[in-house]
């Protein structure tokens, strides 16, 4: 991770690595499948960001927002302080960030972040861009890191404060979940909104006008973002080639992959390897 008190520790259900940054604290994990998280809670809100991979949350609901939830990835989820949660990681390995804000930060947070007292999550679009940005950032060690991720984090809080309550995540119908499960399952070929809307059984636009109202991007910049995310699991733990993995992930060719990663992430997909290496 950045520059910060960080340390790593291994012990066969968990690995993780943790940093204090301009009053939060990250903790970047890595869970297997079948594992979980029995119930316990958070003496300060806390911000759950899925880098790859899906898996359960039961909340026990105190602010009235209880229940099931999955999350999947590019889900940037929120939780407040207090609240008694379980996480079941019966969907394959996860990989994700959990960041907590520290209790000398929150005074002057809440009074331009209501959504730190809200359980609410989004999947993708803008909070979840600067998510993936901020997974990014976590991995350089760089003098200039910290600075970038405090900077991305108050931008979070912002946006996603902004969105609370406009998106009707709560609300979603049963078929843009189905959506959701399209796109992940055909991910490395051809998406279309016409296929995918014939696939949950409802007309095209309808489909356009939902999910960018839900998820506050259209359903291409969606897919973008998910073949971006898979193709930064492969190029870290793969030596697959860019040819390989831009074709595997649905792009048209490598220039196309790359183009399209450096406008996302900053930088190249070479470059990033070479930073995960």
């Amino acid at each position: 991770m950045a520059a910060g008190d960080v340390a790593g520790r291994a012990n066969g259900q968990l690995r993780e690595a943790r940093a204090k940054i301009g009053g939060f604290s990250f903790t970047k994990g890595s869970h297997p499948a079948n594992s979980g998280l029995p119930w316990h809670w958070h003496e300060t809100p806390t911000i759950c960001i899925v880098v790859e991979g899906a898996f359960t949350e039961v909340s026990a609901g105190g602010n009235g927002h209880g229940g099931a939830l999955v999350c999947t990835p590019s889900t940037v989820k929120f939780m407040p302080a207090g609240e008694r949660h379980c996480d079941r990681f019966d969907r394959g390995p996860v990989q994700g960030i959990l960041i907590e804000v520290e209790p000398t930060q929150l005074d002057s947070l809440r009074p331009h972040a209501a959504v730190l007292d809200d359980r609410i999550h989004y999947r993708g679009g803008p909070v979840g861009e600067l998510g993936l940005k901020l997974d990014a950032e976590l991995g350089r060690t760089d003098e200039a890191a910290p600075l970038a991720i405090e900077g991305l984090m108050l931008e979070l809080l912002a946006i996603a404060s902004r969105q609370k309550g406009a998106n009707g995540l709560h609300r979603k119908a049963r078929w843009l979940e189905q959506t959701l499960e399209v796109i992940e399952a055909e991910l490395g070929g051809s998406l279309g909104v016409t296929g995918v809307a014939a696939s949950v059984g409802v007309h095209p636009v309808t489909l356009a006008r939902a999910f960018r109202r839900t998820f506050g991007c259209t359903m291409g910049d969606y897919v973008r973002r998910r073949r971006i995310e898979r193709s930064m699991r492969q190029l870290r733990e793969s030596r697959a080639s860019l040819a390989e993995i831009a074709a595997t992930n649905g792009f048209a060719d490598q220039s196309h992959f790359s183009n399209l990663f450096r406008r996302y992430m900053g930088i190249t997909p070479s470059r990033y390897r070479s930073l995960r290496d």
